[in-house]
């Protein structure tokens, strides 16, 4: 007998493993069209449709609705710049021009003249609208252009297109604070201004007003010299002490209230709940609030924090003159300064001195780890 034996051989399949690296995920994105100095964003503002950036020597604009005007004519994102317009803002990054939704002013070739510029394209067409300091005042000498640790802008654009300016005259001490308020109209990209000279007396006449910072609530400005006090200046240019010596570097209106904010390590805010005519003052708030920039984030209000090495996101909840604070998530954004920060539907834009970055509202609030 003949016996057959199969054998059967059995082959060992090995499974091979691919290590691929996969490029860790951040709470924000860069926007990547930026480049160069474009990446260095010194102020924001925002309309219906597009984000308006301030850059050394560059206007831009970012538009990322399809169907907007802007967006038609000069895609997601633009800068401009001279020879083709003339739009050239300062190169120094420490001059943050007042920026609104209709229009910006900037300095124009000198210190002592200002042009106020629309943000609605055609960009090379515009002339801007000149206004001329000593034309309105043989005293004038400069427009004051204040540089501080916390970004603040030189002048402020209330929501009836006034343009509000601090300026110097050749006197000193000076027993008044100057300013020129100008009342600009854009019209199919021409712009004409309207000013007029606001003095305000002091109420401690021959001493120096110090620091003076320009603010705006809704229409009406408030001007903080600091060693004088609070200034409420209406769109009619009348004006009139409202509260007493200051250092405030921050104002914003939340539920109503107003709130100033000082600095220099006095850790203190003031509020006003009757729009700027009375004001409270109280104690005991984080130091990092008087170098803090706070924006309106859906239905929140939201603080930037300013000049330090880890900068912050946070929410802030006030009950009174209580407060909460939670911190949000930062990372993807690297060692740069914070300058602004504005939501556009359902996108939160953060301007940094490094770059423009965007996050979904719809994980915004998300708090950071601890």
């Amino acid at each position: 007998m003949v016996t057959l034996v199969l054998v059967t051989a059995c082959k060992k399949e090995v499974e091979k493993i691919v290590v691929q690296e996969v490029d860790k995920q951040y709470s924000w994105s860069e926007v990547k069209q930026l480049y160069g100095l474009q990446k260095f964003i010194i102020g924001m503002s925002k309309d219906a449709n597009s984000i308006y950036l301030q850059q050394p020597s560059w206007f831009g604009v970012l538009t990322p609705s399809p169907t907007a005007t802007a967006r038609r004519t000069y895609g997601y994102y633009e800068s401009v710049t001279g020879p083709l317009s003339t739009v050239v803002l300062p190169a120094d990054v420490q001059t943050r021009i007042p920026l609104g939704p209709n229009f910006f002013a900037y300095p124009y070739h000198s210190d002592s003249v200002l042009l106020a510029f629309p943000t609605a394209p055609p960009f090379a067409a515009n002339l801007g609208a000149e206004i001329h300091l000593h034309r309105l005042d043989p005293t004038a000498t400069v427009f004051v252009n204040n540089r501080g640790y916390v970004p603040l802008q030189f002048g402020a654009i209330n929501n009836n297109n006034q343009l509000l300016v601090n300026y110097l005259t050749t006197k000193y001490p000076d027993p008044n604070l100057h300013f020129t308020l100008s009342k600009i109209t854009t019209y199919f990209g021409q712009v004409t201004a309207q000013t007029q000279v606001v003095q305000v007396p002091l109420s401690a006449t021959g001493t120096y007003a110090g620091f003076c910072t320009v603010a705006v609530i809704d229409e009406y400005f408030l001007v903080n010299a600091f060693n004088q006090g609070i200034y409420k200046i209406k769109p009619d240019g009348t004006a009139r002490q409202v509260f007493g010596p200051a250092a405030v570097v921050n104002y914003y209106k939340w539920q109503g209230t107003v709130y100033a904010v000082e600095g220099n390590g006095s850790r203190a805010v003031i509020t006003s709940a009757d729009n700027g005519e009375t004001w409270q003052r109280f104690t005991g708030v984080p130091n990092y609030f008087g170098v803090s920039t706070f924006r309106p984030v859906g239905d929140s209000l939201v603080g930037i924090t300013h000049t330090i090495i880890t900068n912050s996101l946070y929410s802030l909840r006030w009950q009174g003159n209580s407060y909460r604070v939670r911190e949000l998530k930062n990372d993807g954004l690297g060692q740069a300064d914070f300058t602004d920060l504005a939501q556009l539907g359902d996108t939160v834009y953060l301007g940094t001195t490094n770059g423009l970055f965007k996050r979904p509202l719809s994980n915004f609030f998300e708090s950071k780890p601890k």
